[in-house]
């Protein structure tokens, strides 16, 4: 049998995280491990729990909170929660490593399934924010700095299909590639521009147009 996925909530709001600890504790899938209303002890607690997922309030220096936590512990999941998304966030947050972006209006389900997705490091966006990927890709929606980077025809391939949340065996199957070198693509393209990991080659397609070109060309 599975361990339960260890979670940890960082919010603030004492209503929600009652509602959000509610919904945690009727599956078994999921383990609550600890939360914490205050922001100047997140970072700590989340050290001391070692959570696989940290749900994030957006409303809260998320960022730099996001940040920090990857740092000192790269393999947690960040999900983010927020009751208003706009396009700056999902891109400067994807920028940090965020997996998963959850609007605070979302149902149950959506919410154990961005746990569940992130833990999988598979990048997730509720039905709110993915109304705002579609605002940025369909009109190539960007942030004023851009990083240059050059890629092969089929790095281009790969980058629109993990844009598309392909695994790296989906991938290896449609373009014909062992799974070990289409992983040895995807770590040389998060070398190119930086990233820490796939969200991080999400964040740079979108911002530079890469997406838009090689899906609709």
């Amino acid at each position: 049998m599975k361990r339960a996925i260890k979670v940890f909530i960082a919010d603030n709001q004492l209503m929600y995280k009652l509602g959000l600890k509610s919904i945690l504790r009727s599956y078994d899938s999921l383990s609550l491990v600890g939360e914490d209303q205050y922001k100047e002890s997140w970072t700590a607690d989340i050290g001391k729990y070692q959570p696989d997922v940290v749900l994030i309030d957006l409303e809260s220096d998320s960022a730099s909170v996001a940040k920090t936590v990857l740092q000192t512990a790269p393999q947690t999941a960040i999900v983010l929660l927020s009751y208003a998304i706009t396009n700056e966030m999902i891109l400067h947050l994807l920028d940090v490593g965020a997996l998963g972006f959850v609007s605070k209006h979302a149902d149950p389900d959506e919410i154990v399934e961005a746990i569940q997705s992130s833990y999988l490091q598979k990048p997730y966006f509720c039905k709110i924010s993915s109304v705002c990927l579609t605002n940025i890709v369909s009109k190539n929606y960007q942030l004023p700095h851009k990083i240059t980077a050059n890629f092969t025809e089929r790095e281009l391939q790969i980058i629109e299909r993990i844009c598309e949340e392909r695994t790296s065996k989906e991938i290896a199957s449609e373009l014909h590639l062992s799974k070990r070198t289409v992983e040895g693509h995807r770590t040389r393209i998060m070398l190119k521009v930086g990233a820490k990991c796939s969200a991080g080659i999400v964040t740079y397609a979108l911002t530079n147009g890469i997406y838009q070109r090689t899906k609709y060309a």
